[in-house]
């Protein structure tokens, strides 16, 4: 579901709006003006002080490699939707978070994932997923990455941010090639290996600032073996995370074979055209 709107007009006292800003990729969707950035920049507000509705999507962390067990997925990026964030004129900087590494094989972790941020309001990375038989990363405030064939997922949200940015990850299943845990994503827990079966990454939330309508950031990565990423760019066990959703990446099935490659983040800017 959207997660809100920015609908408050920014006006001066001729009763004409005054706010201009530039940066990203600019486009308008309906009566709003809105600015993505993929990648890291500067958001550059060259008239009066508004006030701006802000999507931080941070990099989910990498899949965990397959040793004697197989992998976990990564934790989704923390998400944070932010409904009234005031600027001024001035060059501020956007920090698009990077994917983490997905886990060498033979039992490697999953790398983290990299903070996104944007006017003093920081997502944080997803964990990476368990290597074999460790236990999957925290994320902070992002997903925690799911265990490798043991009792330990990954913790999620550590802030005090409501809503949370990101769930804990699924447990795997103790025993040589068991199901491994999926990664937590910022809508939902990471479901547990069963068997041999991995767990789905934790869903998504959706949000509708970039394109009016909604589109759905921040899957858990799925545990090996065969368990499916989570809505919103999760990457399948084996499979990289979306780039420029948050998803986690995929554990790693097969002794030898390595994790997969959390997405990048993004930032979505929005205000009143």
């Amino acid at each position: 579901m959207p997660l809100g709107a920015n609908k408050a007009a920014i006006m001066g006292t001729s009763g004409v709006a005054t706010f201009s800003a530039s940066g990203g990729t600019e486009t308008t969707q309906g009566s709003y003006k809105v600015h993505t950035f993929t990648s890291s920049g500067d958001f550059v507000v060259t008239g009066g002080v508004g006030t701006v509705a802000t999507l931080i999507v941070a990099g989910g962390g990498g899949g965990g490699g397959a040793g004697g067990n197989h992998g976990g997925g990564g934790g989704a990026g923390g998400l944070r939707a932010i409904t009234g964030s005031s600027v001024s004129v001035a060059t501020h900087s956007v920090v698009v978070g990077a994917g983490g590494s997905g886990g060498t094989g033979g039992g490697g972790q999953g790398g983290d994932g990299n903070n996104s941020s944007f006017n003093s309001i920081v997502a944080t990375a997803g964990g990476g997923g368990a290597g074999g038989s460790a236990a999957g990363r925290a994320g902070g405030s992002g997903g925690g990455g799911g265990g490798g064939n043991t009792s330990n997922g990954g913790s999620g949200n550590a802030g005090s941010y409501s809503p949370v940015e990101g769930y804990d990850g699924g447990d795997g299943v103790s025993g040589t090639q068991n199901g491994a845990g999926g990664g937590g994503g910022a809508g939902a827990v990471g479901a547990a290996g069963s068997g041999g079966s991995g767990g789905a990454g934790g869903a998504g939330v959706a949000n509708d600032y970039r394109t009016g309508s909604d589109v759905t950031y921040a899957g858990g990565g799925g545990g090996a073996s065969g368990g499916s990423g989570g809505s919103g760019g999760g990457g399948n066990a084996g499979s990289a995370g979306s780039a420029n959703t948050g998803g986690g990446g995929g554990g790693g099935a097969v002794d030898g074979n390595a994790g997969s490659a959390g997405g990048s983040g993004i930032v979505v800017i929005r205000y009143p055209a």
